[in-house]
């Protein structure tokens, strides 16, 4: 048996997010017979293993900030991590995110590591990197080290060997597989259009929202709902200057609301100019929503013929895409029908298995 050692950055640093919730769902779906994970915390918030795993690891109700918290949790969690990385009772090691504290412990035990990179957003968007932000060069010396990585798309595959140099042979992609949750809220709102996470840069709202502000005009009772981060002060200034502020509704969704926000959606919208994957898609497939992407980056690969496209540099692209679904309640039924079709192949059994098949060849 393959014993399988998982740190604990990112769920140390993260309550919620795609990073977490494609740890914890590889963690504890991993095949019992072949493979023992282990998670070495004491401290965690993550909803993912404390709710959707029921994991009991301890935590903090003061200070209120969690941001604060963590940086309680970090040196402790820390501790714990590198106590199991220098006992070496593992095959094995599987990093979260792209601190290399750890090399040092490998290199004495002589134990591989695998390294998931979900995508090379820094790498294409410097300019929205930290000043003290160490995650580029990090990336690059753990892509470097690792035995082997796993790319969540053929995108993101690409990208690591045009910008980083690697050998396409060390790279095997491994899609995200997506689990259905237990139990779906009451319909919340009613004829609305459904953006999904945050919203600054490179995920292009604020220019795909100007765009289809017309059509907010046309359609009175048309509204935008948004998850992710609450609106900041000039966002809401932004929307008051653009007579909409009673347009957008902003949302702290749990998974039972999340998978009402999609059922009930006229369409989920993703304008962004880039994404290593994009989770959100596959939870509007699996939920029957009618999907409106980019035609950037990953979102051909990964929606296929499920979705509409449109051109994220071009506004007229953007509103005529929306207009289309609003207008033709046939094209928003034909997209759910090819969306479920299309969730058939991501599903979260064909995660493990493929990530197994990694850790197979080590």
């Amino acid at each position: 048996m393959k014993k399988i050692l998982f740190d604990n950055q990112m769920f140390t640093f993260q309550r919620f997010g795609g990073v977490t919730r494609y740890f914890a769902d590889l963690i504890y779906s991993l095949p019992a017979d072949e493979f023992e994970a282990s998670l070495p915390m004491h401290f965690c918030e993550n909803h993912y293993i404390t709710e959707t795993y029921k994991q009991n690891f301890s935590s903090f109700s003061f200070p209120s900030s969690y941001r604060l918290r963590r940086r309680l949790y970090q040196p402790v969690n820390r501790l714990f991590a590198w106590r199991a990385l220098r006992k070496g009772n593992y095959d094995i090691f599987h990093p979260t995110y792209f601190s290399p504290y750890f090399l040092g412990a490998l290199e004495k035990n002589k134990k591989p590591f695998v390294l998931t990179v979900h995508d090379m957003v820094f790498e294409r968007y410097p300019q929205d990197v930290l000043i003290y932000d160490r995650t580029i060069q990090h990336k690059k010396l753990l892509v470097e080290k690792a035995a082997h990585i796993i790319a969540v798309s053929e995108n993101t595959k690409r990208d690591i060997v045009e910008i980083l140099g690697t050998s396409p042979s060390k790279i095997s992609v491994v899609h995200h597989g997506y689990r259905a949750v237990g139990s779906v809220a009451e319909q919340l709102f009613d004829n609305y259009v459904l953006y999904v996470g945050e919203r600054k840069g490179y995920k292009n709202f604020l220019p795909w929202l100007s765009a289809v502000r017309p059509l907010l005009m046309k359609y009175p009772t048309l509204r935008i709902v948004c998850t992710g981060s609450p609106f900041s002060s000039s966002e809401a200034e932004l929307f008051a200057k653009w007579n909409i502020s009673d347009r957008l509704v902003h949302i702290a969704a749990n998974d039972a609301q999340m998978a009402s926000l999609y059922r009930h959606a006229l369409c989920f919208v993703f304008p962004s100019h880039y994404e290593g994957f994009g989770i959100p898609i596959l939870e509007a497939f699996y939920n029957g929503c009618p999907v409106c992407l980019s035609n950037a980056s990953c979102f051909p690969e990964v929606a296929g013929d499920a979705a509409i496209y449109f051109n994220p540099h071009d506004a007229q692209s953007m509103a005529d895409a929306l207009q289309e679904l609003i207008a033709s309640p046939a094209l928003r039924d034909d997209l759910r029908l090819r969306g479920l079709q299309r969730s058939k192949e991501y599903s979260l059994e064909r995660m493990v298995q493929q990530t197994c098949d990694v850790y197979r060849k080590l």
